[in-house]
């Protein structure tokens, strides 16, 4: 069936499927990290209180092989496990949280304006990914195992950067 256009009368602007998808994974991914960063947010005190009775029962541990003179030397797994605890600890999990809600938050905005075919939300989108990788540097400073354990995810917010990007010339202002 044609239809006949008047002059005034545009057809909307169509969204490639390759945007489509790349705004329907961003959906789900921005959506799974909010709730579970309200998860996380809401029950970090119940899980680093396990947590932690659990490292004290093996500080114990290395106490006696200590008194015993079984003491080995801090290696990497003695820092492994010293960023772990620091990640573990429960102000870090809120503040790391909140961090990851904030941010995906952003890069959720930016996902329906680009839905909606809007360049803003490319960049919407840009700052919540920066957003999610400083946190990381802000909480942990310079444990760089703690903030690349705790980035992995930002990986693939760059690639969807670039992946948004190819597509750039299809959003409006």
């Amino acid at each position: 069936m044609h239809e006949n256009l008047y002059d005034y009368e545009l057809q909307p602007e169509k969204r490639t499927s390759f945007l489509t998808w790349l705004c329907i994974l961003s959906f789900i991914g921005s959506g799974w990290t909010i709730i579970s960063s309200i998860y996380t947010y809401t029950t970090a005190y119940k899980y680093a209180g396990i947590l932690s009775k659990r490292s004290e029962i093996k500080k114990d541990t290395v106490q006696l092989n200590s008194r015993k003179g079984n003491v080995q030397k801090e290696g990497m797994s003695e820092k492994v496990k010293t960023s772990f605890s620091k990640i573990l600890q429960k102000e870090n999990m809120r503040k790391l949280a909140l961090g990851n809600l904030v941010a995906s938050l952003f890069t959720l905005c930016g996902a329906i304006f680009m839905w909606n075919l809007k360049k803003i939300g490319f960049y919407f989108y840009i700052f919540g990914v920066i957003v999610s990788l400083l946190v990381p540097f802000y909480i942990f400073r310079n444990d760089m195992i703690a903030v690349g354990a705790t980035s992995f995810n930002n990986f693939f917010g760059l690639i969807f950067i670039a992946l948004y990007a190819l597509n750039l010339k299809l959003l409006k202002s």
